[in-house]
């Protein structure tokens, strides 16, 4: 999910319990999970905890939050696979645990998938909800993404070749629509230094960040591919820009109109 980390915590550690069964024909499944886990931290290294904070990187260090997080995901596969309707999952998802003390950090989300012949699809909404000290309003978020992709191997011949015919065989065209709501951002955690899928534009950052991103992979065996996407950022204005500027207190400024940016993406992903 775009800017996921401003949402949820990408990753924890922990234990996890799984299960599944088939509820009607063959292809019609449902599976859940429940996990135990080390819990969500914010930055620690602000005087303070505010709106729009950023969360901690998880770490294998369980001290290190206040309680262990718990949450739960259920699937379910509606269709059989007689019907030739395509494979479709759909799937809820919660993240509960304390941040500081006796003040929860709540998520929840729903998603789904669906691949049919060179059609596959998928999308997701998350929401938190973060209770702030006394003084403080509470930290609500919410984030999504819409990805539509197809594949061209079952395009006809380009007669220009088998080479061509090779290569156009093995791409995928994509198209995905993102956004993060967020009340605030903290001017002192915001980075514009370029990283691993970061292409470091401020516009990413803001409080109501907006995203379309054009894509070509080219899938070199099944667990290998290159990925290559256009980005255009189209943050929405409104939210809280919040300074501490060495204080201890947070100054807060309106977040205007954010200038729209642009980048080219590329990568290698190798699966295993």
């Amino acid at each position: 999910m775009y800017g996921a980390e401003a949402i949820v915590p990408p990753t924890d550690i922990g234990i996890q319990l799984r299960g599944s069964l088939q509820w009607g024909a063959l292809g019609q499944d449902v599976d859940y999970t429940s996990w135990v886990a080390n819990g969500p931290s914010f930055d620690s290294g602000l005087p303070a905890p505010v709106v729009g904070q950023t969360l901690n990187p998880q770490n294998n260090i369980g001290i290190n939050t206040n309680g262990r997080a718990f949450g739960a995901r259920i699937r379910f596969y509606p269709f059989p696979i007689d019907a030739n309707l395509g494979r479709l999952e759909v799937g809820a998802s919660t993240y509960d645990g304390k941040w500081q003390n006796s003040l929860w950090f709540n998520a929840w989300g729903v998603d789904f998938a669906y691949l049919k012949e060179n059609l596959q699809a998928r999308g997701e909404f998350a929401e938190t909800y973060r209770q702030m000290p006394t003084g403080s309003g509470p930290d609500n978020r919410q984030g999504w993404y819409m990805q539509v992709g197809y594949f061209l191997q079952g395009m006809p011949s380009t007669h220009l070749g088998d080479w061509a015919d090779n290569v156009v065989h093995r791409l995928e065209l994509l198209t995905r629509y993102s956004g993060v709501n967020q009340r605030a951002i903290v001017a002192d955690e915001i980075s514009t230094t370029p990283a691993l899928g970061f292409s470091g534009s401020p516009a990413i950052v803001s409080p109501h960040a907006r995203e379309v991103a054009l894509g070509i992979d080219y899938w070199i065996e099944p667990s290998i591919v290159w990925q290559t996407e256009f980005d255009l950022e189209l943050p929405r204005a409104g939210g809280t820009l919040l300074s501490f500027n060495g204080g201890k207190t947070s100054v807060a400024t309106p977040v205007g109109s954010t200038t729209n940016d642009r980048a080219l993406l590329t990568q290698l992903a190798i699966g295993f």
